[in-house]
């Protein structure tokens, strides 16, 4: 019963997955590559050899973790697109924790930085909930006009107060190393962070959330019915700031993630690199469910290292993965569309017997 339900959405997304295949082998042809030599260097550059597969599975975290915020708003009815806001101002903030930092054990600041991430997250997304809930504002225009915002701030942060000393770069100090979030030593170049068991975690807590708590169904109901909801006691609008302040959450923790489990043991004004949008395509693409999401994160991620790959040892264009990416987004709400519309067909009307009473559906005039 549970497959036959998940079917469609597998069958969606494995469509999407196959076209924008298809997208990407002709791009490859036109660049004059054969593709058995684009798939062996794609293969080898994302799960070839363990310090890659280490680097595609890692920044699949963050992408998760927005599509994860994404699925919990949509679920209660609320679309907003603030997530790239709030993965910036939850870096920014976790960046300001971590930097002070230094003199604590590492599981206590890896639990600050990761603490402040979404603390900050939750802050910019309450910005959006308190426009939505008490001034009427559509929370998809207040949400995009404030990713602007926090995108000025981070550029101001990191050439002012959080800019590291003697420094003429937009970036901040060096993280202490107690604050940087670690990585397995049985991985060579230590590429894989801890942090990845949050890809499981994470979205199996999301499942359950609305499987089995009470939490989830007020979420459900009042983003299925918000009438309904009202008249069975729930409060659509209170249920609309929780997912949005849940989601923020996400997001700030994707933006701690980005920084204190990446490459680059600094923040720098452009670390968001789009991730907050990317998210966004990672749950569309896995349908909104939670557990489909954790391998389109991965294939996500994957189509980013593995086009790095396919530049360094095929000279492919470097903007080959950003045009996968914008072709799978269309595809996939090309499907949603399509989708939309087979659903959304209007009934056939019933026959009637001789005696005027509608027939049953599926049966026969006699």
């Amino acid at each position: 019963m549970t497959i036959a339900r998940h079917l469609p959405r597998v069958l969606t997304t494995a469509g999407v997955v196959a076209a924008a295949a298809a997208v990407a082998s002709l791009i490859l042809l036109a660049s004059g590559v054969t593709l058995p030599d684009a798939a062996a260097v794609f293969w080898n550059g994302t799960f070839g050899d363990g310090t890659n597969a280490g680097t595609t599975l890692t920044q699949a975290v963050p992408l998760l973790l927005i599509a994860l915020g994404w699925i919990v708003a949509t679920r209660a009815g609320r679309l907003h697109v603030g997530y790239p806001g709030q993965v910036i101002v939850g870096g920014s903030l976790a960046t300001t924790v971590g930097l002070h930092c230094g003199g604590l054990p590492g599981p206590l600041a890896v639990t600050a930085t990761a603490l402040a991430g979404i603390a900050g997250g939750v802050l910019w997304a309450g910005l959006t909930a308190w426009l939505w809930a008490s001034r009427g504002v559509l929370e998809i225009i207040s949400s995009l006009l404030l990713n602007l915002v926090a995108a000025q701030v981070a550029a101001w942060l990191v050439r002012g107060p959080l800019q590291g000393p003697g420094s003429q770069e937009p970036q901040s100090a060096t993280f202490p190393p107690s604050a940087l979030w670690p990585s397995s030593a049985a991985v060579p170049g230590q590429t894989l962070s801890y942090d990845v068991v949050l890809l499981p975690l994470c979205a199996l807590g999301v499942a359950l959330l609305f499987s089995r708590s009470s939490f989830g169904f007020a979420l459900r109901a009042c983003g299925g019915n918000a009438e309904a909801a009202r008249w069975s006691g729930l409060d659509p609008r209170r249920a609309g700031v929780a997912a949005i302040l849940v989601s923020g959450g996400f997001a700030g923790l994707a933006g701690a993630a980005l920084l204190f489990a990446g490459t680059a043991p600094w923040m720098s004004d452009g670390f968001e690199g789009g991730a907050g949008f990317n998210g966004i395509a990672v749950a569309l693409l896995a349908g909104n469910s939670p557990v489909l999401a954790v391998f389109t994160a991965i294939a996500f991620s994957a189509l980013t290292v593995g086009g790095t790959a396919l530049q360094a040892g095929l000279d492919v264009p470097s903007s080959l993965a950003e045009v996968l990416q914008g072709a799978v987004i269309v595809l996939v709400l090309l499907a949603a569309v399509l989708t939309g519309r087979r659903t959304a067909r209007p009934p056939a009307p019933p026959t009637r017997t001789e005696a005027g009473v509608p027939a049953l559906a599926g049966t026969k005039e006699l």
